[in-house]
């Protein structure tokens, strides 16, 4: 399924062994950086972690479902047994005597925070973050403060640069201000998928406000 990573891409995999708590990617839409932060967190969880819970988030469970758990049980490149349970919408994962759990869990509106109280996370994957209420971020924040090595991993494309998430994390991770948080930005290009001429396609397909956006990863 990947055969190739571009150097940007690879820098999601340094995050594996990083001291830092908290990665963000954002940038350009098809930049290929949701399936490879999704292998990631996956490896990290398992070469750490032991019999602990996870959680992987969309806006809503169907799209975490088809963004992250449809690309994870298709991979070949982990050697990992994964089982998925439609019904508690739990993807359970072994490697050799270890094994550990991830939960799926929709975070669409300002209720949604109350679906993940009460569960004690090791880590979370937030996919699409810029589409989830600050509440429900939070919440899975809280979930994961039980461990010191806990990792965060955001993942989304921009929206308005008045967007909390832009101000409170982007922002604030580029400045220095928020210790233990790295940010990754993607253009297109750093998809190696994508060839000159179906990139050119894609940048004649926008203008204006979303060329910015869906092109150069901005938030405007």
């Amino acid at each position: 399924m990947i055969s190739q990573l571009s150097e940007r891409q690879a820098q999601i995999l340094d995050f594996i062994d990083s001291e830092s708590n908290y990665l963000i990617c954002d940038g350009a839409v098809r930049a290929g950086k949701t399936t490879v932060m999704a292998i990631a967190f996956v490896v990290w969880a398992m070469e750490y972690f032991d019999d602990c819970n996870f959680a992987i988030c969309g806006k809503t469970v169907q799209s975490a479902e088809r963004n992250i758990m449809r690309p994870l049980l298709g991979l070949k490149e982990i050697p990992y047994k994964r089982s998925y349970r439609i019904s508690d919408r739990a993807l359970t994962v072994q490697c050799g005597t270890k094994r550990n759990h991830f939960y799926l869990f929709g975070g669409k509106d300002e209720s949604s925070y109350q679906l993940i109280q009460g569960i004690t996370l090791a880590g979370a994957l937030l996919d699409e973050v810029a589409l989830m209420p600050r509440s429900f971020v939070d919440q899975v924040i809280a979930r994961t403060l039980t461990y010191a090595n806990k990792k965060i991993w955001f993942n989304c494309n921009p929206e308005g640069n008045r967007h909390w998430f832009y101000l409170e994390w982007v922002l604030k991770t580029d400045r220095c201000e928020l210790d233990g948080s790295e940010h990754l930005h993607f253009l297109m290009s750093d998809n190696p998928v994508i060839g000159p001429e179906e990139l050119a396609k894609a940048e004649a397909a926008f203008t204006g406000v979303f060329y910015d956006r869906y092109i150069r990863g901005l938030w405007v």
